[in-house]
């Protein structure tokens, strides 16, 4: 083979190594790599990512406050669960809303995105609480919550069907779900739901009346109930809604060095940079 054509074969071949390095780790975000792989990058990123996002308090008003206070219908003190918090998007513009009086649990992965949420939410402890623990296995009882959220993340779960039945168990029978589902789906095979797809599931896991409504570039906005209904939960300390990381009984307090013990085995889960380490804490001593 002529050199000239060895030289432009070997450049097809670094683009499209170039290329899939990029869809690996940029465009899909590591979600092809594994979870470990996703928490690291976002752990990475932490520092850049409101930059990069570009959030305005405004719009943060418009697109996630406003809807869902709406969607209450006047419930003013709600017990809100928020899934893949980053930071704490969705926290802040709640807080930062004088007509929401509710408390909120934000739980993630990542220990960066947290300690960046516990910086914007200094002040908050007392509202918010900050969790380290993964989406698939939330450390709550059934139905502990009278709105659950999970915004611009489900397309970057290894389970995503996974996590949307998580989500919709530890919601309240009558209470809210709030989620994005991504419609720029080229660049995310087998992460993505159409319309009816995502419906099916909805339905499967307990959930009715979901509406859907265009959201920003990429997504969704979609609403939805769980069937049945329940008295709310109303704001709770969260304390007594989470579940031992070991023996998985419900009640942690406050404990010494501002770590949490568990009322029930007095497991110790560490409590530092502003959030509560669950995940780490379900390692066996």
């Amino acid at each position: 083979m002529p050199e000239a054509a060895l030289t432009a074969v070997a450049a097809l071949v670094a683009l499209a190594l170039v290329w899939l390095v990029w869809w690996l780790l940029i465009a899909s975000e590591g979600v092809y790599l594994g979870r470990r792989v996703v928490v690291w990058l976002y752990d990475r990123f932490a520092s850049r990512y409101d930059d990069t996002k570009n959030f305005q308090p405004l719009y943060e008003q418009a697109l996630l406050a406003r809807p869902l206070l709406d969607e209450l219908a006047g419930q003013r003190a709600p017990m809100v669960l928020d899934v893949a918090t980053g930071t704490g998007r969705l926290p802040l513009a709640l807080l930062e809303n004088p007509e929401f009086q509710g408390r909120i649990v934000a739980a993630d992965l990542s220990r960066g995105m947290l300690g960046i949420a516990a910086r914007k939410l200094c002040g908050q402890e007392g509202r918010c609480l900050l969790l380290r623990c993964p989406a698939l296995s939330l450390p709550f009882e059934d139905e502990s919550f009278d709105v659950v959220t999970c915004l611009e993340a489900l397309e970057f779960m290894g389970r995503p069907a996974g996590v949307l039945a998580e989500l919709l168990r530890v919601l309240r029978p009558g209470g809210l779900l709030f989620i994005s589902n991504r419609v720029n789906t080229r660049l995310m095979p087998g992460k993505t739901w159409d319309h009816e797809q995502l419906a099916r599931l909805l339905r499967g896991n307990g959930a009715e009346t979901m509406r859907c409504e265009p959201w920003q570039i990429d997504y969704q906005r979609i609403f939805a109930r769980k069937r049945g209904a329940a008295t709310p939960v109303g704001a709770r300390p969260p304390a007594e809604l989470l579940r031992c990381p070991v023996c998985a009984g419900v009640g942690l307090e406050p404990g010494e060095a501002e770590d949490w013990r568990c009322c029930s085995c007095g497991r110790q889960v560490r409590s530092g940079a502003g959030y509560l380490d669950h995940e780490a804490a379900r390692r066996p001593f």
